[in-house]
């Protein structure tokens, strides 16, 4: 039975995040998928999670989004069939896509849904506008502002006016980045190699900015030197340390965006400041290294993880906000 109501699906490299339109219904779940070698399904999402780094050579683990886009089609249609028969159905979807992506990769996020849902109850929304309306500013007023999302694999910087996304950069700095930088830290400084899952706890347990409690953790790894399995004490400084280079590329890109904004804009946009979500931007004292590092008022948004899903139902609880949004037939025109 086709369950007649529209959802908002905020698709992360790490997380899929879906809610139905009057809010009752939400979803949160890894975006990761375990095959076996003969095409089925072992486990989805967070089960899938509990299997990655720990699975045996028969089973697949898939991330099917890498940064910010579909990166395999068969895996992500797989695991959306999955999750949204877990939601309870869905009949129209809104689906949150970055900003500078190309049209084949747009075509990807309607080609992954049509087969379930057709192509006409498929609209995309670029991600800067659905954190722009989450934070309820006024988008599509002549008036400028300027959005920033650190998202698992990515950054989305967006300069937003009239409805659109004006001036914008996806860069393939996020957190996943971090956790990248704090394994080879682990590795150089204590010869202890370890997975992404325990850099991503290291980050999000111990990792700041500026001046934070000195804490520490113990992590299981393997010993570089005798490939035996060893543990090790990690202490917040050198986890922070670690993460300063990723967060300075994405300081460097928020100022060169900023530099960019057309003079008719840039007033509002250092007067009213710049406004900061995505699940990464919560690591401890960030939000103030980024304001320092800018010179500009910035804006923590509240519950930064859940900014973009937010925005979507907004969206759809909200018949103007239609114009901000796309089908595939408008993707075709725009050609």
């Amino acid at each position: 039975m086709l369950i007649h109501r529209a959802c908002g699906i905020d698709l992360g490299t790490d997380t899929i995040k879906i809610r139905d339109k009057g809010g009752k219904n939400f979803l949160y779940s890894r975006n990761i998928i375990a095959m076996r070698k003969n095409g089925s399904v072992l486990a989805y999402g967070d089960a899938a999670y509990g299997v990655y780094e720990k699975q045996p050579e028969n089973i697949r683990v898939v991330w099917p989004m890498a940064n910010g886009v579909i990166a395999n089609l068969t895996e992500m249609d797989e695991l959306l069939e999955h999750l949204i028969r877990e939601f309870g159905g869905a009949s129209t979807l809104l689906i949150a896509v970055p900003t500078e992506i190309t049209q084949v990769e747009k075509r990807a996020f309607f080609q992954v849904m049509k087969g379930q849902f057709g192509a006409g109850r498929i609209r995309l929304v670029e991600k800067g506008l659905a954190d722009a309306i989450s934070a309820s500013l006024p988008v599509l007023s002549s008036r400028g502002h300027m959005i920033v999302n650190i998202g698992a694999d990515t950054t989305e910087i967006s300069v937003i006016s009239s409805g659109k996304v004006i001036l914008g950069q996806t860069i393939k700095i996020g957190g996943r980045r971090m956790d990248a930088d704090i394994a080879t830290m682990v590795r150089r400084k204590f010869n202890l190699s370890i997975g992404q899952k325990t850099a991503e706890a290291l980050k999000n347990n111990l990792a700041f900015m500026i001046n934070g409690p000195k804490l520490e953790q113990k992590v299981f790894g393997i010993h570089t030197l005798s490939g035996l399995p060893k543990s090790e004490v990690i202490p917040s400084l050198a986890v922070s340390v670690a993460i300063i280079d990723a967060v300075d590329s994405i300081v460097d890109s928020i100022n060169s965006i900023y530099n960019r904004i057309p003079p008719q804009l840039m007033k509002d946009i250092s007067q009213e400041g710049i406004y900061l979500t995505g699940g990464v931007s919560m690591i401890l004292n960030l939000p103030e290294y980024i304001r320092k590092e800018v010179g500009i008022p910035l804006h923590h948004l509240q519950d930064p993880k859940y900014s973009t899903i937010r925005g979507l139902v907004e969206i759809l609880n909200n018949h103007e906000f239609k114009a901000v949004t796309y089908t595939l037939s408008d993707l075709a025109a725009m050609r």
